[in-house]
């Protein structure tokens, strides 16, 4: 099974090829991804990772990424995209960051979704499982803190995630967030080509 990590900066998702616009650690492939097509045949990788990458672009630029893992994966690949909360701190920690997601944003990619029809957006593929990937409720620092942190923020992870399969109420997980406050949520999106 071939994997690509795009975006993958110095935290290469094992076993995966790296690609990155700066030569790191763990970097196999140096290039821009704005810079299209990438060095890469059709049809080459099974998963490709886009881990904290696209929340770094405006939509546009989003899509054309999105536009190039459609062509650069096989046939009934995956695409696993990770990107922070809005509601969660961390995603306006980054002043880079030009996008913001809640849990639904990702069915606007969705081929079968409701509202694919926005002519910004290509909606060319099946999001197969939407989840809350990791909570971190107070960032504390402290060893003692840390554990207690941990134990609350995997409770809340896992109240998400039940949220998350309410299909009759599809906002509760972003609301638990947004009452919350967490330091950082992790929206984890699957797509199949």
């Amino acid at each position: 099974m071939r994997i690509l990590d795009l975006g993958c900066g110095d935290n290469k998702v094992e076993g995966a090829v790296g690609l990155d616009n700066i030569a790191q650690i763990g970097v196999n492939i140096i290039h821009d991804l704005l810079h299209f097509p990438y060095p890469i045949e059709s049809n080459e990788f099974d998963t490709i990772y886009l881990r904290h990458v696209i929340e770094h672009f405006n939509i546009d630029k989003i899509n054309k990424i999105m536009n190039e893992c459609y062509r650069i994966l096989k046939k009934d690949g995956q695409l696993i995209i990770n990107v922070p909360h809005v509601f969660s701190i961390a995603a306006f920690t980054d002043p880079t960051h030009k996008q913001y997601f809640t849990f639904g944003s990702g069915y606007f990619w969705d081929k079968k979704y409701q509202k694919s029809y926005y002519r910004d957006i290509d909606s060319c593929w099946e999001l197969v499982n939407v989840k809350c990937n990791r909570i971190t409720w107070l960032d504390w620092k402290h060893y003692q803190f840390k554990r207690l942190d941990k134990f609350l923020s995997s409770l809340m992870e896992k109240r998400i995630n039940r949220a998350l399969l309410k299909l009759n109420n599809p906002s509760l997980a972003d609301r638990i967030i947004r009452k919350y406050n967490f330091q950082f949520c992790e929206i984890q999106w699957m797509f199949n080509k």
